[in-house]
């Protein structure tokens, strides 16, 4: 575009000089009144050359003015060619155009522009998710919510029915795959009243238990030939694998919606989702699965024998996963405690916590079907003898009573940097050196605390 301007700029100057010569013009005068003068001129010259003249004799005549106008026209004086010099070096004011080759140039640009526009509009919060509301009761007082509260989250028979279709529904999209996998389903409250983080703790998990040699062999051609040898030598590895593979098979054929996964913790697991279309329950249903996972089977022994020992147990223990689950401080993905974790915290306080100092539950060992379970004894019981509940002023408190004195020993009793939580053992005592301990970092990035020593028995 510059050149051409050039161009242009330099021929109109050239025809206003000649015209300028051929009139005998004076250098003041206006390049804008020179194109008048020249048609003025022009029109009388015509007009008085062609009035006398006959067709051979004009056409001679126009075809002499074409050539001498031309011959002026290269021509030109020298001093013409020093005034275009001139103009060629002044500046033209043309809007800059990056190249191709300049990269960069669109997109600062662009960049620019983006950041004006952003720092117009205005920054304002908006929430992902839902506020949580406040259950509310039909009963008045302390007491009577908790036990309302506990009718509505203990196990119950529509629950367990709604388990025994989610494992039959399992078994059939993976049977095909791997006909050896026995499915087991266990549930820890009442699924049809899951409420607030329902979907992120779920109340139920199903397992699917076989032999590693089975599963390697059945999903054999999924692998290549170093992925085979990399998930013989890594059993975790393995089960990740599996659980991955149980996962595509359940999401594709099963009918099942996948929500997230845990593949970090110490449990691999996914979460999923069985919508209201399998007819199990009127509302959606979020289920853990995992592969050949011990801990919802240790979760379950130990919530199943607690109700057996003291019925109180059992409430309380239902009762603290299900505040720690409303209070969002159960999402084992953000690094809270998991529920399994708020049970065994719950069942130590009932060995050693109550504030007048009587145990309502024993050691592990005094656990039929949980002490065999356990990768260690625990204080021995005695020989023939019998653990049985205290029937002083401690067998008289509630539910609701036991859950005020739980939330005071963990919160001012409790010493978390001398002492560590052990089922096992059932005392308070300070933490074996086998137990790791937990530091945990404050925000401001120089102090630091000692986090919870909970050991699973």
């Amino acid at each position: 575009y510059v050149h051409f301007d050039i161009k242009v700029s330099h021929m109109t100057t050239r025809w206003t000089t000649s015209a300028q010569n051929m009139l005998g013009l004076k250098q003041g005068t206006s390049p804008k009144q020179v194109p008048t003068l020249i048609m003025g001129v022009c029109s009388i010259a015509v007009l008085w050359a062609t009035v006398p003249l006959e067709i051979p004799e004009l056409t001679i005549a126009l075809l002499g003015a074409t050539v001498y106008a031309m011959v002026h026209l290269l021509a030109a004086p020298k001093r013409q060619g020093k005034a275009m010099k001139e103009l060629v070096k002044a500046p033209v004011d043309v809007p800059h155009r990056p190249s191709r080759k300049d990269g960069d140039g669109n997109f600062s640009h662009r960049a620019s522009r983006l950041r004006k526009e952003k720092d117009a509009r205005q920054d304002y919060k908006q929430h992902s998710v839902a506020p949580i509301t406040a259950t509310t009761f039909q009963s008045v007082g302390w007491e009577l919510e908790v036990q309302e509260l506990l009718s509505q989250i203990m196990p119950t028979a529509e629950g367990d029915k709604i388990v025994k279709g989610l494992v039959r529904s399992v078994k059939q999209a993976i049977w095909p795959m791997i006909p050896e996998a026995e499915v087991t389903g266990f549930t820890s409250g009442n699924p049809a009243r899951g409420r607030a983080y329902g979907v992120a703790v779920p109340e139920i998990d199903i397992v699917v238990s076989a032999d590693p040699a089975h599963l390697l062999k059945r999903l054999d051609g999924r692998f290549s030939q170093s992925g085979r040898s990399v998930l013989r030598v890594d059993p975790r590895k393995l089960q990740k694998a599996v659980i991955r593979a149980c996962t595509d098979q359940l999401v594709s054929s099963g009918g099942f919606k996948f929500r997230r996964s845990a593949f970090r913790s110490d449990d691999p697991k996914v979460t999923l989702l069985a919508p209201a279309s399998l007819g199990l329950s009127e509302d959606a249903v979020s289920v853990d699965f995992s592969v050949n996972s011990a801990t919802p089977l240790h979760s379950a022994a130990l919530l199943t024998e607690c109700g057996h020992l003291e019925p109180r147990a059992k409430e309380l223990i239902l009762m603290v996963r299900r505040w720690a689950r409303d209070r969002g401080v159960s999402h084992a993905a953000k690094g809270h405690l998991p529920p399994y974790t708020w049970s065994l915290l719950a069942i130590y306080f009932l060995q050693t916590g109550t504030e007048d100092g009587v145990a309502l539950l024993p050691p592990l060992s005094g656990f039929e079907r949980s002490a065999a379970l356990a990768r260690k004894a625990g204080s021995p019981i005695g020989a023939g003898q019998v653990w049985s509940p205290s029937q002083g002023p401690e067998g008289q408190k509630s539910t609701a009573a036991l859950f005020k004195e739980f939330v005071r020993f963990y919160a001012g009793k409790f010493d978390f940097r001398n002492e560590a939580v052990s089922v096992r053992l059932g005392r308070r005592a300070a933490p074996e050196i086998s137990l790791p301990l937990h530091v945990v970092q404050q925000d401001c990035g120089s102090a630091v605390d000692v986090a919870p020593s909970i050991e699973d028995p």
